[in-house]
C-alpha cells in the first residue's frame, strides 16, 4: 500500500487538530504561524484566517521577557520542550497547562490545555486529607480523655458508658459523612441520637433547618447523647408515658438555643455533685460558643443549651 499523498496526510492532521479541545498552533522558523485550530481561536477570540502568516511578536508583544518567551526560544535554539502552569492571560479565574515544543524540520508547537477543574479538584483532595487527618486525631483525643475520665463502679459498667459515648462519636461522623463533611442539620442530629435510646413516639423535634459546621457536628451530638442518656438512667425515656421534647430557635441568625424538656417521667432531684456528664456538656458547650443550663424540676429536667454559629 503506498503512502498518503502529502496533501492527504496534512487534510488528516488538519482534521485531528480541530477536533481536539486543546488549543494549538505551530509557528514556523521565522516565528509565523502556520497552524491555529479552532480551541485556539475560542480561547483567544481571534481567527486563524486573521493570525496565519503573521509574526507572533507582533500580534503578541507582551509575551516578551517572559517566561513563555524563554521557553519558546529554548523549544525554537535548543529543540527543548517546556511544559509549565499559568493564570489565563484571557480569563484569570482559569488555569492553563504551556506545553512548547519543537516540530520536526523547524519551528515549534504550542499546545494550551484548561487544567482549571483538575487544579481545583486536587486542592480539593488536599484539603479533605488535611481534614481528615485533623478529625482523625481530633477523635482519637476525644477516645482518650472519655476513657480516661469516665467513672464506673464495676468493668462492665465503665464498657458500656464508653462505648455509649464511642457510638455517638462515630455516629456523629456518619452523619457528617452523608453531607461530604459540609456540616449537619440540628434535627438530623438529634433524630439520630435519640433513635438510639428512646421510641420513635417519646421523643419529639421541632425547629428550623439550621446547619451546624463540620466543627460543630460532634461536640453537638455528644452533648445530645449525654442528656438522651440520662434521660434513659433516670427520665423520661425511663417511664411508659415520659417524653421528651427537644425544641430550637435561631436568634439573629447568629446563635441557635436548644431547649430540651422532659414531662412524664419519675420526679426528679437536682444531683448532689456534678458528674462527668454534667462537666462534660459543660465542656462541650464551650466547644460550641455558646452554654448550657440545666433546671431539675419536679416534673422533668429542663435544659437549655446555645450554639454560636
Amino acid at each position: 500500500m503506498q503512502s498518503p499523498e502529502p496533501s492527504e496526510t496534512e487534510a488528516r492532521l488538519a482534521a485531528v487538530l480541530e477536533s481536539v479541545s486543546d488549543g494549538f498552533y505551530a509557528l514556523d522558523r521565522d516565528w509565523r504561524y502556520v497552524l491555529f485550530n479552532r480551541a485556539a481561536e475560542r480561547y483567544f477570540n481571534v481567527s486563524s484566517k486573521a493570525l496565519l502568516g503573521k509574526v507572533m511578536w507582533d500580534v503578541f508583544p507582551q509575551g516578551r521577557g517572559t517566561p513563555f518567551e524563554h521557553a519558546c526560544a529554548a523549544a525554537m535554539d535548543k529543540a527543548e520542550t517546556t511544559v509549565f502552569e499559568t493564570p489565563s492571560r484571557l480569563r484569570p479565574d482559569r488555569v492553563v497547562e504551556l506545553r512548547i515544543a519543537p516540530m520536526h524540520g523547524g519551528g515549534i508547537a504550542v499546545t494550551l490545555t484548561d487544567i482549571t477543574d483538575r487544579k481545583r479538584n486536587e486542592a480539593a483532595r488536599e484539603l479533605l486529607m488535611r481534614e481528615v487527618d485533623h478529625r482523625a486525631r481530633n477523635m482519637l483525643a476525644v477516645v482518650q480523655s472519655i476513657m480516661q475520665l469516665t467513672r464506673a463502679g464495676d468493668v462492665a459498667r465503665y464498657k458500656q458508658i464508653v462505648m455509649g459515648r464511642v457510638s455517638a462519636l462515630a455516629r456523629a461522623q456518619r452523619t457528617l459523612a452523608s453531607r461530604r463533611w459540609e456540616g449537619a442539620l440540628v434535627a438530623d442530629v438529634l433524630a439520630e441520637e435519640l433513635a438510639t435510646v428512646g421510641k420513635a413516639d417519646a421523643y419529639h423535634l421541632r425547629g428550623p433547618a439550621v446547619v451546624l459546621s463540620p466543627q460543630q457536628v460532634q461536640p453537638f451530638s455528644m452533648v445530645v447523647h449525654e442528656l438522651a442518656t440520662n434521660a434513659s438512667k433516670y427520665g423520661a425515656f425511663g417511664a411508659e408515658a415520659g417524653e421528651v421534647h427537644v425544641d430550637w430557635a435561631l436568634e439573629d441568625d447568629k446563635v441557635v438555643r436548644v431547649v430540651w424538656r422532659e414531662i412524664g417521667g419519675p420526679l426528679v432531684r437536682a444531683p448532689t455533685r456534678k458528674g462527668f456528664g454534667s462537666k462534660l456538656i459543660s465542656d462541650l458547650a464551650r466547644q460550641l460558643g455558646g452554654s448550657a443550663s440545666f433546671d431539675w424540676t419536679e416534673g422533668g429536667l429542663r435544659f437549655e443549651l446555645t450554639v454560636a454559629l
